[in-house]
């Protein structure tokens, strides 16, 4: 896993920038196991009990037609996570008995909610606070009544709205289109695009959140869909790689 994030990031936010490119989609399909290979980039924690398992909460929830569910917290960065796990301690006195808190990939949540289990099991996302608020100062309207669940990620469109394509100098000539998690990422990458293009002045940063994103790449003919790439918070990526972890 810390290879794959080092050779995301390479370039890119080390400021090996080499072009932003404005490109035209064709059609073409992605399918449901391409779009969980690009969250397999993506690390997110979760709580364990002292067994390993993962700590859900068992509830029924109001109009879903489901019955009792287990809500599993996925987080997106560990300093979030630890205040969640604090707030249990609180509440749930045997839980200082054991419990730890644990950094998988966004794609093995995804698959984990799909396996047959007699209470099934539903993803509750929880964004980092000040990306959400980055995220509606960009669109008041982001999310809606549910955008406290919803994940915002940050992308470079140009004045129309398209998504710019980034070309990043890791040996590769692999020119993708960036999916950020990380507000102040974005900000970055921006600023070396501008101050070594100065005829980029009309691109921006946007904000789409991970639901309609991903609904789209599975559900919408674009060949530009197959070159997005999910960018984690880089001081998440480094965190995890201070960690050691394979």
């Amino acid at each position: 896993m810390k290879a794959i994030f080092g050779r995301l990031l390479c370039g890119l936010l080390g400021g090996g920038l080499m072009a932003a490119t404005l490109h035209t989609p064709q059609a073409v399909a992605l399918s449901e196991e391409e779009l969980l290979t690009k969250f397999a980039e993506v690390p997110v924690f979760v709580v364990a009990d002292n067994t390993g398992g993962y700590v859900t909460s068992v509830v029924d929830l109001p109009n879903d037609n489901l019955g009792n569910v287990a809500l599993l917290r996925v987080f997106f960065n560990e300093a979030d996570v630890l205040t969640f796990v604090e707030q249990v301690r609180e509440e749930e006195p045997r839980f200082n008995q054991g419990g730890s808190v644990g950094v998988i990939d966004l794609a093995t949540v995804h698959r984990l909610a799909k396996e047959d289990r007699e209470v099934p099991l539903k993803l509750v996302f929880v964004p980092a606070a000040d990306d959400l608020e980055a995220a509606r100062e960009l669109d008041s309207n982001f999310g809606g009544s549910t955008s406290s669940s919803l994940v915002p990620l940050f992308a470079l469109q140009d004045a129309a709205g398209n998504y710019v394509s980034l070309s990043v100098n890791d040996g590769s000539d692999e020119s993708i289109f960036s999916m950020f998690f990380s507000k102040d990422d974005a900000d970055n990458v921006l600023s070396a695009i501008q101050e070594s293009n100065p005829e980029s002045s009309q691109v921006n940063i946007g904000v789409v959140s991970l639901a309609d994103l991903s609904g789209n790449l599975l559900n919408s003919d674009d060949e530009a869909f197959e070159r997005i790439r999910f960018l984690p918070d880089s001081d998440v990526i480094n965190h995890i790689q201070s960690l050691n972890l394979e």
